[in-house]
């Protein structure tokens, strides 16, 4: 076969050239395409609440859509194992919170994720605790007249949750534990159900995040009997914390952040990770979480990726209370 030794050398040339040439970096090519931001919870939770605020800055800043996708059931668990199943090109990430340590560690789990190694910390952005409340005309106007209705009625009140392993669930777990008091647990697929079921005083009493339940207590519907915090809430000066009702040590928070399955490439954690602490870090930002009751607390990707094996130790703490 006859090959041009004039071709020959401008190929070789041009292979040359190929390889030495700078391509664009993977981060400058992220994102080519609409970003799935999973919410391991309904409509309307703190969480979902926290994640459209994250996903319409994102979308303003990088012009390329990311939408919310809630996937709840399974105290949150169907989205973390979603994400822990989807490809690692930064297309599926997962805005988390407690659950995804917490449902895990159930005894009767059917999930298989390992919540640490098949996991990409990107970033954590804010901590949300948690408002104790009651049907607008429920019988117990303070905390210590639910802990004497419980020691009274030992397993008999109902309190609803978004689910075993859930922050609302915890909660509950943690104020009997303090309170050496027991409660039935009413376990629904998602928070918006077991809200709902407060209201009408299907169940007596359930632990939300802010985003679910602030408005139905301005309107009157639900009535808030403490917070889980050190302070009072900006939004609810008028409701007292755990131990300012009597309970000293009733202080729970589910932290919320971003994170990624397995093997995401480092040029994309970055690129979001540098992106989400900006966000996180405006005065617009501490704003929006003042009025949902939270509170601004960020780690970049290494923080917060270091942290992870510490969060698994402290949940799986507390979930050995809810198996007691």
């Amino acid at each position: 076969m006859f090959i041009n030794r004039r071709h020959l050398v401008q190929t070789a040339g041009l292979s040359v050239i190929a390889a030495v040439w700078p391509k664009p970096a993977l981060s400058q090519q992220y994102p080519a395409k609409p970003i799935r931001l999973i919410v391991p919870a309904s409509p309307g939770a703190t969480v979902d609440v926290n994640a459209r605020y994250i996903a319409d800055q994102l979308t303003s800043r990088w012009k390329a859509s990311v939408v919310v996708d809630n996937r709840a059931g399974a105290g949150g668990g169907i989205g973390s194992d979603t994400v822990a199943k989807s490809s690692p090109d930064g297309y599926t990430l997962l805005f988390a919170g407690i659950t995804h340590f917490t449902t895990r560690l159930l005894p009767d789990s059917a999930l298989t994720y390992d919540p640490v190694k098949d996991f990409t910390a990107v970033v954590k952005v804010s901590s949300a605790p948690l408002a104790l409340v009651v049907p607008a005309d429920s019988p117990y106007k303070t905390l210590g007249d639910l802990v004497q209705a419980m020691k009274a009625k030992p397993g008999e009140i109902a309190f609803g949750t978004g689910g075993n392993g859930s922050s609302s669930h915890l909660a509950t777990v943690l104020m009997n534990d303090l309170t050496k008091t027991k409660a039935r647990h009413i376990a629904y697929k998602g928070n918006t159900q077991a809200i709902t079921d407060v209201i009408g005083a299907q169940v007596a009493f359930t632990w939300q995040g802010s985003g679910g339940v602030l408005p139905l207590i301005k309107a009157g519907r639900l009535r808030a009997l403490a917070v889980s915090s050190s302070a009072r809430w900006e939004s609810l000066p008028d409701v007292p914390t755990g131990r300012e009702a009597g309970v000293p040590g009733l202080e729970i928070a589910s932290w919320m952040g971003v994170i990624g399955p397995k093997g995401l490439p480092q040029p994309v954690v970055q690129l979001l990770s540098d992106e989400l602490v900006k966000i996180a870090g405006t005065p617009e930002y501490k704003e929006f979480c003042e009025k949902q009751g939270m509170t601004v607390d960020i780690e970049d990707h290494k923080r917060f990726q270091a942290d992870m094996p510490h969060e698994q130790v402290k949940w799986k703490r507390i979930m050995a209370l809810a198996a007691e």
